[in-house]
C-alpha cells in the first residue's frame, strides 16, 4: 500500500530578481521541484537561480548549453541543512515560456560558500539577499 506525503519546501530568488508575475513564480516553482524530484529527493530549500536560458560553464568557459533551454537551481535536502551544502542542477525545458520540463541534470554537493566569479556565495547566506516565496506544499505517493 503506497503512504502519501506533504513536503513543506522554501523557494528562494535572488532578491533583486523577483519574477513579475504570480503565474511567473509558479511555473519556476513548479519546474524547480520536478528537477529535484527528477531524483526521487525531497528538497526542503530550493534557491531559483536564474530565468530560462541556454549557456552554461564548461572546462571554466561560458558556453552555449548542448543540451538546450534550461533554469539554473539548488537545492537542499533535510541532510544538507545540516551541512550547509547544496546541489546544483539544470532543469532542462521544452518550451521557453511554459517551462515544460524536459529533463535534468545533478552537479555533485558543494558548500553553500563556493564562491562565483563575481565572488559572492553561490548559495547566499544574508536574508537581504534573498526573497522567499510563499509557502508550497507538494504531495506525492511513495
Amino acid at each position: 500500500m503506497s503512504a502519501s506525503t506533504i513536503n513543506i519546501v522554501k523557494y528562494y530568488f535572488h532578491s533583486g530578481n523577483v519574477p513579475k508575475t504570480q503565474a511567473r513564480i509558479a511555473q519556476l516553482i513548479r519546474l524547480a521541484y520536478q528537477t529535484a524530484r527528477d531524483k526521487e529527493l525531497h528538497p526542503k530549500a530550493v534557491f531559483i537561480r536564474s530565468e530560462v536560458h541556454d549557456t552554461t560553464t564548461i572546462d571554466g568557459k561560458h558556453v552555449k548549453d548542448p543540451l538546450g533551454d534550461h533554469v539554473t537551481f539548488s537545492y537542499k535536502t533535510q541532510d544538507h541543512l545540516g551541512r550547509e551544502t547544496h546541489v546544483a542542477c539544470h532543469g532542462y525545458v521544452k518550451d521557453k515560456k511554459t517551462l515544460e520540463f524536459r529533463e535534468a541534470t545533478h552537479a555533485p554537493e558543494k558548500p553553500d560558500s563556493t564562491k562565483k566569479k563575481s565572488g559572492k556565495d553561490v548559495w547566499p547566506s544574508g536574508e537581504e539577499e534573498l526573497w522567499e516565496a510563499p509557502d508550497v506544499g507538494y504531495s506525492h505517493l511513495e
